[in-house]
């Protein structure tokens, strides 16, 4: 049964989006910041569900909480947990024509390193999205946007730190000075996604680049 070799010409995907580089240096560091950040929040969700518990039981007298949980509830007012959240946060934040203080993302950390490449492919063309929605005179305050990939291990590391079981995703508001600090840091190593196709936000044509084809060499009956 003999095979005939063959040759297929196949066009690359016009579609493909990049993740903005961050070294793992950089990594390490914005995720120890986020930890360190987001502690008040593991203190915040375990005494909520301490108090619900007890309400359901009935027992025990009225309680309130600590101060580190306060913290951690005004915290959670600046953050966006979980892969499907933070993406309708983007998307709400890509249809406005305008920012909204309070409810813009400011940076996206996504731990690339430790969950399936499918379900977080769609951060960097809808967080470029996101950031040039803007009509032309608030185009710069918006175009601050930032995504960061994290490596392996990460998610552990934020989990523990929000004391949530999984946090593969997290998405940052500004108004907060130790949240504001990461911000800062990722603004200042991390490039703005950009997806060339979707449009720079300034009705101008992206630059036209060259087909490229690739041979692929199999066999056929």
């Amino acid at each position: 049964d003999r095979r005939r070799q063959v040759f297929k010409h196949v066009l690359e995907k016009p579609y493909t989006t990049n993740w903005p580089a961050a070294s793992q240096a950089v990594q390490s560091e914005v995720v120890d910041l986020l930890c360190t950040a987001l502690k008040p929040l593991a203190t915040y969700f375990g005494e909520s569900r301490r108090m619900a518990k007890r309400r359901k039981t009935k027992s025990g007298k009225q309680e309130s909480l600590s101060s580190d949980a306060l913290v951690g509830k005004e915290i959670l007012k600046h953050v966006v947990i979980g892969i499907n959240s933070t993406t309708r946060a983007l998307e709400r934040q890509a249809r406005r024509s305008q920012p909204l203080a309070g409810e813009d993302l400011a940076l996206v950390v996504v731990c690339k390193g430790d969950v399936e490449p499918q379900l977080v492919a769609h951060f960097p063309g809808l967080a470029h999205a996101a950031r040039v929605a803007k009509v032309d005179g608030e185009i710069q305050r918006a175009m601050k946007l930032r995504l960061m990939g994290v490596g392996a291990g990460s998610e552990k590391q934020l989990a523990v730190a929000v004391g949530q079981p999984r946090v593969s995703t997290i998405g940052i508001r500004t108004g907060m000075p130790a949240l504001d600090a990461v911000v800062e840091r990722a603004y200042a190593e991390v490039a703005a996604p950009s997806v060339p196709w979707i449009g720079t936000g300034q009705r101008l044509m992206p630059p036209l680049h060259p087909m490229k084809v690739r041979e692929l060499h199999t066999t056929a009956p």
